[in-house]
């Protein structure tokens, strides 16, 4: 199947989601702007108290420039749906979706560069490495370690290249981040894989579809991206309430694909399972105390309905530890 992006050059569509963050837009901008090919770049403001704008950033240089382009939600909705905002006005044959409080690095011009060039093979999403800003702290600019030995057994270079299905089952159990990827527009628009509309975890629906329903992945250890993590403050990772219950909202149409083709659920099961489990054991310890008996049980209650025989079969054969690990789960009262 085309679509009409496809057929437009090899130039790109920048989304970017903002919430009261002028000084954050102000430093990203022309750095977006500067990057080889860039041909959008659309700022969806959440509905931030003042309202985003050249002037309102401090940045009235930038109200002629015709890439740019200013949406607005009339009431704050959350970076899903932001991003989902800028997407159906992308017009450019890639997109890459890109938060305001974090930078690319020069990796990325060059991954762009390399994209351009006819030999590259054609692709659904290109997945590149980035800088954590913890990381970068302690002397190691790189990802988080967890996510650093993904990318060193998966083995890719500089050079975007595929990986083989062993390789891209271990990449997709890098963290579910949505500005890591630079898509091909029309493969999002095919599939019609979109960010969930939910105050948190928008953007697991995202990274997991992209990996189970694309059929031509490449991958690159260019650093593209400085992502900056903030400990405390009003950062949606910091959110402990309620909101964290519609987790459930964006795995379900997850699961359905992985059930949905029985290769792709033995080339990913296992990965799966250990990015369910990883996240529940993360939300529940930085939940609200009187949130976690009921946030325990809808998650076990997830994974009876959704692991059958058959996949949990695929699970113990893969990795028994990790069968273990889900009955432990299932057996366990809340943390």
């Amino acid at each position: 199947m085309s679509s009409s992006s496809d057929s437009a050059s090899h130039g790109l569509a920048v989304v970017v989601p903002v919430w009261n963050d002028a000084a954050g837009l102000a430093r990203l901008l022309p750095v977006l702007l500067a990057l080889p090919g860039v041909q959008q770049v659309i700022i969806c403001d959440d509905a931030s108290d003042i309202p985003a704008s050249p002037a309102a950033i401090g940045r009235p240089d930038l109200a002629d420039d015709p890439r740019l382009l200013w949406l607005r939600l009339p009431v704050q909705a959350g970076a899903g749906r932001a991003r989902n905002l800028g997407f159906d006005r992308v017009t450019s044959r890639w997109t890459l979706f890109f938060d305001s409080d974090d930078l690319p690095l020069p990796g990325l011009a060059r991954l762009l560069h390399n994209l351009a060039r006819p030999e590259t093979p054609g692709f659904d999403f290109c997945l590149f490495s980035h800088v954590d800003s913890r990381e970068r702290a302690r002397g190691r600019p790189g990802p988080l370690p967890s996510d650093q030995q993904h990318w060193d057994a998966a083995g890719p270079g500089p050079q975007p290249g595929r990986p083989d299905a062993a390789g891209v089952a271990r990449l997709a159990r890098i963290s579910a981040y949505p500005w890591n990827k630079i898509y091909r527009t029309g493969f999002l628009r095919e599939t019609g894989i979109r960010c969930t509309e939910i105050a948190v975890h928008n953007d697991i629906e995202l990274h997991w579809r992209s990996f189970l329903l694309a059929r031509d992945i490449l991958a690159s250890s260019e650093a593209g991206a400085e992502h900056f993590v903030a400990d405390s403050g009003r950062r949606l990772t910091n959110r402990t309430g309620a909101e964290r219950l519609d987790v459930f909202r964006a795995l379900a149409p997850v699961q359905a694909d992985l059930l949905a083709d029985a290769e792709r659920a033995e080339q990913f099961a296992d990965a799966l399972a250990d990015f369910y489990l990883g996240l529940f054991h993360w939300i529940e310890t930085t939940l609200a105390p009187d949130l976690r008996p009921e946030f325990r049980w809808r998650a076990q209650d997830f994974l009876r309905c959704h692991l059958g025989l058959p996949h949990f079969t695929l699970i113990a054969t893969a990795d028994p530890a990790m069968a273990r690990r889900l009955n432990d789960f299932l057996a366990e009262g809340c943390a």
